[in-house]
């Protein structure tokens, strides 16, 4: 047996999630169960959930996905030093 969960997000964000999904080939409804499923699992929320500093929130409003700038992070996975390229298959920067 299931059951339905609703929330509210504006439009904008649930269209770039979607994205998100098609791209990695999961449905928004399955990338909610993971999501859910990885909470269960890990006991809490599973990846860091912190309020950024003051220079972190600042590089995030001039970021986009399409820009050549990479945030710089101050914390997260590998403290900053993965980031997930825009087109997979191009070629690594060193």
């Amino acid at each position: 047996m299931s059951i339905q969960i609703s929330t509210r997000i504006d439009e904008e964000t649930k269209l770039q999630f979607d994205k998100v999904c098609e791209r990695i080939g999961v449905s928004t409804s399955n990338a909610l169960s993971m999501f859910i499923k990885g909470v269960i699992n890990y006991n809490g929320i599973p990846f860091n959930v912190i309020a950024p500093s003051e220079k972190v929130a600042e590089n995030a409003k001039e970021y986009t996905p399409n820009n050549t700038v990479r945030p710089s992070f101050e914390y997260g996975s590998m403290f900053g030093k993965i980031w997930m390229a825009d087109d997979f298959d191009a070629p690594l920067d060193d």
